[in-house]
């Protein structure tokens, strides 16, 4: 081999075609109103100081904001029921119960669409909006306890 003689190499590589979905259409931005719309996500415009990241700087500060003094409860549905209000809003994610009061505001989807599973079981309507959502993450400092029969 001498490495001062230039010689052409060819090279047969198989040809591989890639498809690249598109991107889902653009989300609309709604002052008032639900957050979804024929199956897509949509966000509301938040009030200053209503960021995701002003949620984790106010969970990151505040050892608890479930309501409980860290008493972790037994929770009936009857009892579940009687929290369905945005100033006093339990839901149930998977069996736990949380006090989602503090975060009905921060929510970004508006707070009628998080209320829509208010003293309720939401686990069905969370997984499908909020499968890849880290719930001990998000609601952690929310927890109030289990959902009992």
């Amino acid at each position: 081999y001498n490495c001062h003689e230039r010689k052409e190499i060819t090279t047969m590589m198989p040809t591989t075609e890639i498809t690249i979905a598109a991107p889902p259409p653009e989300t609309t931005v709604e002052k008032t109103g639900m957050a979804t719309m024929a199956g897509r996500r949509h966000k509301v415009v938040l009030a200053p100081g209503h960021s995701h990241m002003d949620w984790m700087r106010l969970t990151n500060s505040n050892p608890n904001l479930s309501g409980t003094a860290g008493r972790i409860l037994r929770v009936t549905k009857e009892e579940l029921a009687k929290h369905n209000t945005k100033d006093d809003c339990w839901m149930v994610i998977r069996g736990k119960v949380y006090n989602i009061t503090p975060y009905v505001e921060f929510h970004p989807g508006g707070g009628p669409e998080i209320m829509r599973a208010a003293g309720k079981d939401g686990s069905k309507l969370f997984d499908i909006k909020h499968a890849w959502v880290n719930v001990e993450g998000m609601l952690g400092k929310c927890f109030v306890g289990y959902l009992v029969d």
